[in-house]
């Protein structure tokens, strides 16, 4: 073969390759779950994710902060609380209703408003009684599970704290608890947790699953729902649960009856302020119950819109549960207080690990009573601030979780010190108030952080006197512990 043509050879094949790796990265790109084109409406910016502007109605994503989740080498975790939302789910059965009558009006008139809804397959199903097997419950099928998220995030905290777990001692098997309301989502994303968790060493046959009622009054402060249990936080119609809705109903009428107005010039048709809300929150819950993550419903939206989104979300949580209404901090401080309490008495007394799991709604008052992402000045409900703290998208979607770790660690000088440091969904975030006392990888030192939360449970005051409580009934959590006589399997308390 002559020099000549074995260079041109050599070129072609370097050609083909190289249009090879372009054909994959434009493929890479065109799975990448932004904003999908259906109805070419926008363009989508490569630094853009919509996951983190579904308001919750996302999968997991991790928080990202500028702190490296890397501990100094020096130091080592040596006992790990985690309170988690449950795993991905369907809609609620009241949103799923009202869905289904949206999108059974756009097929009806006339020729359905949007061309895909010819094709397009709802993916959950409502019976003419209003009952269903899906809504309410985890996701089974598609990329984002919710079965197998609740499972991978078992075999992934094992992956980290693999050192805390011990099968006991002198061939003694050792019953681990883990921790959930009574809601049937949120206890089957204990198990598939416990069961990724323990899979390894076929310790989930010695998994206690300790149940905690979502609604019971004769507990008091003594549960894992305290959303539930205030009765005064329930009852309140100024300050309480429905300022949340409230107020989002007011930023609703502002943002998307500019989007009917688009919308009408472009379909001819329409569109109500609650149709708009369903159609965004179709869209995420597609995602959550198919892994189609070109759902139509994304691409009817602009991005401004999509922000627009997150914020009546997170709005609704800020007002809801969260700083804006005075009952959020005492609220929070109960799972924070527990926790405090198993921090300070240490692994060797109180044991490792502590996997706890209920609603974003209970998570979002422990977010708020220990002051992270905090605003100046309440949010506002008629437009959007600028570079606002309280972004919950990526706080609680779902699967969301804060963790605290107790951090051991070592000096050169053979000294020991011990600190609390906090994750969320994997992101460091400072210990709020601790910030002249932090030591490298933000960790707190255990000694103030217990100070803080002590200060901050005499800002909140009792639990019992500020929901309007019945005298005599539980007025902290106690199922916080692992030394239930009990065996393996579940304990409904």
């Amino acid at each position: 073969m002559q020099p000549q043509q074995s260079m041109s050879r050599l070129l072609i094949i370097l050609v083909l390759l190289s249009a090879g790796i372009l054909a994959y990265y434009f493929r890479a790109l065109s799975t990448r779950p932004s904003i999908p084109d259906a109805l070419g409406l926008q363009s989508v910016l490569q630094d853009w994710h919509i996951f983190y502007h579904l308001g919750g109605y996302s999968p997991w994503i991790q928080h990202h902060t500028s702190t490296s989740s890397s501990l100094p080498p020096q130091c080592v975790v040596d006992q790990v609380h985690m309170l988690s939302r449950h795993a991905e789910r369907y809609p609620t059965l009241s949103v799923g209703i009202k869905m289904k009558s949206m999108i059974t009006k756009l097929k009806a008139a006339g020729t359905p408003v949007f061309p895909f809804l010819e094709s397009w397959e709802e993916f959950f199903e409502v019976d003419e009684n209003g009952k269903s097997t899906d809504l309410e419950e985890l996701t089974r099928e598609g990329r984002y599970a919710g079965v197998r998220q609740a499972y991978n995030t078992g075999v992934t905290l094992r992956e980290r704290y693999d050192h805390l777990v011990d099968g006991g001692d002198d061939g003694e098997n050792k019953t681990f608890s883990i921790f959930s309301c009574s809601c049937s989502r949120v206890l089957h994303t204990a198990e598939n947790f416990a069961l990724g968790f323990f899979r390894e060493d076929e310790l989930f046959a010695n998994v206690r699953h300790v149940i905690i009622p979502d609604i019971a009054p004769e507990r008091g402060a003594d549960t894992l729902t305290p959303v539930k249990a205030c009765i005064r936080y329930r009852q309140d119609t100024e300050a309480g649960r429905k300022r949340g809705s409230a107020l989002l109903e007011q930023f609703q009428s502002v943002y998307l009856s500019r989007v009917a107005v688009r919308l009408r010039q472009q379909f001819g048709y329409d569109f109500s302020v609650s149709d708009l809300w369903h159609m965004q929150e179709l869209c995420g819950f597609e995602i959550l119950a198919t892994g189609n993550e070109e759902s139509p419903w994304c691409g009817i939206f602009t991005q401004r819109e999509w922000e627009e989104f997150a914020y009546a979300r997170d709005l609704l949580h800020y007002y809801r549960s969260g700083p804006g209404t005075p009952y959020s901090a005492v609220m929070g401080f109960l799972y924070l207080n527990a926790t405090r309490e198993v921090l300070e008495l240490g692994p060797e007394r109180a044991g490792k690990l502590f996997f706890s799991f209920a609603h974003d709604g209970d998570i979002v008052p422990l977010v708020g009573t220990l002051g992270l992402f905090p605003e100046v000045e309440p949010l506002p409900y008629t437009y959007v601030p600028d570079n606002r703290n309280w972004k919950l998208s990526s706080v609680v979607p779902m699967g969301g979780r804060v963790v605290f770790e107790r951090v051991s660690c070592v000096s050169t000088m053979s000294t020991s010190s011990v600190g609390v440091r906090i994750l969320v969904n994997d992101g460091v975030v400072p210990v709020p108030g601790c910030e002249s006392e932090t030591r490298d990888g933000e960790i707190c030192p255990l000694d103030v952080f217990v100070k803080l939360v002590d200060k901050k449970g005499e800002e909140v005051g009792e639990f019992d006197e500020v929901c309007g409580l019945k005298d005599g009934l539980g007025r902290r959590p106690s199922f916080l512990r692992q030394d239930w006589e009990q065996g393996p399997g579940r304990l409904h308390l």
